[in-house]
């Protein structure tokens, strides 16, 4: 009996998936029972085990440039169509996510609703605190300085009014 190749094994585990809204192809989808615990498919090939997306990606396109890293396009993670797949870095990749720094980094307003796209407005810390930059606000540090620098008085309560007894003459 005939060996079967790497190609066909895993050609035999993939079946078709919902077609992404921003993708003209549906995703095809890796079993459930072979995926990491991140969510991204294995494959055993050449006595190894390998990520299934970047298996695929090897087979159509070539080797992975260095320095780059798949991002699915589809968002889907089981996904190893690799017309879903993108090799960019890994900042690009990041800031294509749902994550908290991609969130943050699409903000054009800030939480009182100042405008991080005017580069007045806007302050990047650099190391050592953020490594890769954080973006402040120039008015709600203002703000929040002028709320320092002002005398903070305790509000006065008002004392009860004392009464005395009335004496009465005897």
């Amino acid at each position: 009996m005939a060996r079967t190749t790497p190609a066909e094994r895993f050609a035999a585990k993939t079946t078709p998936g919902p077609v992404p809204a921003n993708l003209d192809t549906p995703c095809l989808l890796w079993p459930e029972g072979s995926l990491d615990r991140d969510g991204y498919g294995r494959f055993w090939v050449e006595g190894r085990v390998v990520p299934a997306h970047r298996w695929s990606y090897e087979q159509s396109r070539g080797p992975i440039p260095a320095g780059l890293e798949l991002d699915h396009l589809c968002t889907v993670r089981r996904c190893v169509a690799d017309d879903h797949l993108d090799a960019v870095d890994h900042r690009t990749n990041v800031l294509r996510s749902s994550g908290p720094s991609a969130i943050n980094a699409r903000r054009t307003r800030c939480t009182n609703d100042h405008d991080l796209t005017d580069p007045d407005n806007v302050r990047v810390s650099y190391p050592p605190s953020h490594p890769n930059g954080m973006r402040k606000c120039r008015a709600c540090n203002r703000d929040r300085a002028r709320r320092i620098r002002e005398p903070q008085l305790a509000p006065v309560a008002t004392l009860p009014t004392r009464t005395t007894p009335e004496r009465t003459a005897a």
